[in-house]
């Protein structure tokens, strides 16, 4: 019996190595396939002129299409902000306190990680299921035929697209923010806008403008690498295309946190 159950341990923990050693080599794999796509992408830009009617293709997809929904989440998150701001720190200081604060987080976390979270559910899985369909179908295979270059023809011009799409769609999300963020303290704390203005003169840094900018330019780039990769993989048909689709929105939006977090504690010891 003792002899039974040390070799079914035995044999439990060599399955446990062996299933956590084959997931990091599938995760390297995919690292590696991952970074080269990348450098390719980069290096395919110096052929952009060629493929300028896919690059602004690109730019509308991401850019015009993305427009009412990023909106419309921008706004609800202003008016959040704005209530939870006036019932908790409303009581405790003076009005005009609240615009620097909301200014603020909108600039340097809200704005860009929400935008980014969005964008990572909507474009991302957009570009996977778009690639990946033409993966499993071949026509992908059918481009390397006449001696078109996949990652010229369908990847750069999406990443030169979401690399200046994205930087906006923030820029444009932070400014519906902050004037739903006035727009609810104005009508649960009674704030002026004049008390708004004042607020957001004393705490603005000309920094945390570049900060967003900066964090939509990364996560532009990481989206749409994301979205390219997995669609690139697809196989097996359309139930590869659904799981490319999953596995674009899930590590896009894990990645953007990440580089959120990253860009942040870097930006920090500059500015």
């Amino acid at each position: 019996m003792y002899v039974e159950s040390t070799n079914r341990q035995s044999s439990m923990l060599k399955n446990i190595f062996k299933d956590i050693g084959h997931v990091t080599v599938i995760y390297l794999e995919y690292l590696g396939k991952l970074a080269i796509l990348s450098f390719k992408s980069i290096f395919a830009i110096r052929k952009f002129h060629i493929f300028i009617d896919q690059i602004v293709d690109g730019f509308i997809y991401v850019g015009r299409n993305s427009l009412l929904l990023i909106m419309v989440t921008s706004a609800f998150m202003g008016l959040v902000l704005g209530v939870q701001l006036s019932s908790q720190i409303g009581p405790l200081t003076p009005h005009w306190v609240e615009g620097g604060v909301i200014l603020r987080l909108v600039l340097l976390e809200m704005g860009p990680i929400i935008t980014g979270l969005i964008l990572a559910g909507r474009v991302s899985s957009g570009i996977a299921s778009e690639i990946g369909e033409m993966k499993v179908t071949e026509q992908i295979d059918a481009l390397r035929t006449v001696a078109i270059d996949p990652i010229e023809y369908l990847v750069m011009p999406r990443l030169l697209a979401g690399m200046f799409a994205v930087p906006m769609l923030i820029v444009f999300g932070d400014v519906v923010s902050i004037f739903f963020g006035f727009f609810s303290s104005n009508i649960y704390m009674g704030m002026t806008w004049n008390e708004f203005v004042k607020g957001m003169r004393q705490a603005f840094v000309p920094t945390d403008i570049f900060t967003s900018i900066i964090k939509g330019y990364i996560f532009g780039i990481a989206i749409i690498l994301f979205g390219c990769f997995f669609g690139l993989q697809a196989k097996h048909g359309a139930k590869g295309v659904g799981k490319a689709t999953t596995h674009a929105v899930i590590w896009s939006s894990i990645v953007i946190i990440i580089l959120d977090y990253i860009i942040s504690a870097s930006l920090s010891f500059l500015w």
